[in-house]
């Protein structure tokens, strides 16, 4: 039964990986798509007018960056909690919350995974606080059930945040 879990949680990691770069690659299209149709101005920006490499250059920085950066947070997070994980004999993490873990960083994208980590601990911390209350000061608490609901609020949240002007000092 295990075994199965955390098979199907490397799975969904992948997917929601390919499902990331899918969408990245259909942003990148339809803006192509977008420029290319547009009489007065957008059809100068792509060829015949201009290189390709501007329109590649530009599709990774608006698009594919955010994605990239939060790959390799989510490759660096996966890989250092599963050193903490095995330092500690296997007590801090189930090995499927590895993925859940790195799963969230990656569909948060950049700079989501800094509110997703912020929103985490202090959804845990929460949790912790009114456990402790209700149960005692030495019961603990699981990251386990908070990994994928936070991600999926900061994805919502993401959306509404882009709206703020200091949102923007956190973008690349």
């Amino acid at each position: 039964m295990q075994y199965t879990i955390v098979r199907y949680a490397r799975w969904g990691m992948w997917a929601a990986m390919s499902a990331c770069l899918l969408y990245a690659l259909y942003l990148s299209r339809e803006q192509f798509i977008t420029w290319r149709s547009d009489p007065y101005g957008g059809a100068y920006l792509v060829p015949p007018f201009r290189s390709i490499d501007y329109f590649i250059q530009y599709a990774f920085v608006s698009f594919w960056l955010g994605y990239v950066i939060s790959f390799v947070i989510a490759g660096l997070c996966l890989y250092g909690a599963r050193i903490l994980n095995k330092r500690r004999g296997g007590m801090l993490f189930e090995t499927e919350e590895l993925y859940f873990l790195a799963t969230g960083i990656m569909v948060s994208s950049h700079p989501g995974w800094i509110f997703y980590g912020a929103l985490v601990l202090i959804t845990y911390a929460l949790a912790t606080f009114i456990a402790s209350i209700a149960y005692g000061p030495h019961v603990r608490v699981s990251f386990y059930y908070f990994w994928l609901p936070c991600a999926i609020i900061t994805v919502v949240l993401n959306v509404y945040l882009r709206q703020y002007a200091w949102y923007a000092y956190f973008l690349i």
